[in-house]
Parts: structure tokens; C-alpha cells; sequence
């Protein structure tokens, strides 16, 4: 790393952590704080994450094994595709867009009740770091964090929660590899990945939606308590007005 940063002649900002929880926990270290300092992992305006293998076509990582014939990954980048960062930011600011992705396999379509999202496989986009400090974003990372088996299932599952997070249709992202903005998710023109989401959501989602809900419960309970309070004091404003009006005059 510190001859690499020596021969291109800028720093790198390494950061190490754990083996858990594959690229989406680490992911989600960095999202919230855990690995790092939050203040300094959200000071850019985008964040490009990218799994180890995605620029390597040529790793062993990036490719299947015999049984389908030793083809490349769908979550490695696309043949021939060059990333120049600053042309990339010029667009993303210039179109007000939400972020990108560049898919070899087009990112995963699915819905979850009756909303639209795609998630970019491997977890490989363009987000802005403001959504990243939105408060349902940080919960939701802290959920997916408690509900974390080490498992393979988790990190696909991991995978798929990114487009609830960040790519839920109506907003805009750039494609990269078909030059293209989108905002609507057409099914046809996305990939349907083979792994069954709503098993994966009724597995790993009610130990997440059993957070929501708690903390639905608790707001509940402290609004009504609240306003419990405002009435009592109302009430005792009134009371006092009606005694005041009830005295005789006095000269």
C-alpha cells in the first residue's frame, strides 16, 4: 500500500478491521462509525464502494469455478469500462443525481410489498454521504448489524437491503455502463438475481422490523405521555379562567 501510494504519489486512507460479516459489515462499519472516524468517512460529497475483486477480472475471485465453465462474475465490473472520477462527479453534481452504479449483470430487481428497488451486485455504487447520514439509513444499518450471522445468506440479504436504503425507485441514478439516467425500474431492463428475497427478508427482516416496532412503541408512548401532560396543564388553564370569571367584582 505505501509503495503503491509512493509510485502515484498521493495518500491512502487505510482503514483494517475484523473478518466478519464479508464486504456488507464492513460496509456497515464504515457507515456508522464503527471502523474509522465517522466524521471523516462521511466528509466527501460521493462515496464509490466497491467489493476487493470488482476491478479484477483476471483474479480467480472474479470468476465461477468449473461447474459454469469458469465465467466471470456478474458483480466484477464490465469488459472495458474506465472510471474517470472527476468527468463522473462533474455529471453526478451537474444532473442533481443520488448516485451510480456500473453493473456488469445490471443491478437486481425486486420489490418488498409495493415498492420498487434494485440493488447493484456486490454492492458496488455511487451513493452521496448525506444519505448515508440519514437517520432510517443509520438504523437500518444498526439493525442489519444485530441480525449479522457470518453467513453468506446474510451478506446477499445485506446486498438486497442497500437498494432499500438507497435505490428505492423515483430517484435518479446514473448507469455507467449504458450511459444512461434512470428513475423508474423498469423490470425488463434489470437483472432477476436467483436468490429468493422474500425468504431471505422473512428470515433475517422481523429481527429489523422488531427494532422499528419497538422504537415505534417507545415514540408512541413518549407522544402520549406528552400530550397527556399539555392537556393536564390546559385543563388547569381553563379551570383557573372559569374560577377568576366566577368572582364577584370588587370595588
Amino acid at each position: 500500500m505505501r509503495a503503491f501510494e509512493a509510485e502515484r504519489g498521493f495518500d491512502i486512507r487505510y482503514l483494517t478491521r475484523g473478518n466478519r460479516g464479508l464486504g456488507e459489515l464492513a460496509r456497515i462499519d464504515y457507515f456508522t462509525g464503527e471502523v474509522g472516524n465517522l466524521s471523516e468517512n462521511l466528509a466527501y460529497e460521493f462515496i464509490f464502494q466497491m467489493q476487493d475483486h470488482y476491478l479484477d477480472t483476471d483474479s480467480a475471485c472474479s470468476h465461477w469455478g468449473p461447474e459454469l465453465n469458469y465465467r466471470v462474475k456478474g458483480d466484477v465490473v464490465p469488459d472495458n469500462t474506465v472510471f474517470d472520477l472527476p468527468s463522473l462527479h462533474e455529471k453526478l453534481v451537474a444532473e442533481d443525481l443520488s448516485g451510480g452504479f456500473c453493473d456488469r449483470n445490471n443491478p437486481c430487481w425486486f420489490t418488498l410489498g409495493r415498492r420498487r428497488y434494485v440493488a447493484p451486485n456486490g454492492g458496488n455504487f455511487i451513493i452521496r454521504s448525506s444519505d448515508v447520514r440519514n437517520t432510517r439509513v443509520y438504523r437500518l444499518c444498526k439493525a442489519l448489524r444485530k441480525v449479522c450471522d457470518n453467513s453468506h445468506p446474510w451478506a446477499v440479504y445485506a446486498e438486497f437491503m442497500w437498494g432499500v436504503a438507497f435505490f428505492e425507485e423515483g430517484r435518479r441514478f446514473y448507469d455507467i455502463k449504458r450511459d444512461r439516467i434512470f428513475s423508474a425500474w423498469d423490470p425488463h431492463e434489470f437483472y432477476f438475481a436467483p436468490d429468493n428475497v422474500a425468504q431471505l427478508h422473512n428470515y433475517y427482516g422481523p429481527g429489523i422490523a422488531s427494532g422499528f416496532r419497538r422504537r415505534r412503541a417507545l415514540i408512541q408512548r413518549v407522544r402520549t405521555f406528552v400530550l397527556g401532560r399539555v392537556r393536564t396543564a390546559l385543563k388547569r388553564v381553563r379551570d383557573s379562567a372559569k374560577t377568576v370569571r366566577s368572582e364577584p367584582p370588587t370595588r
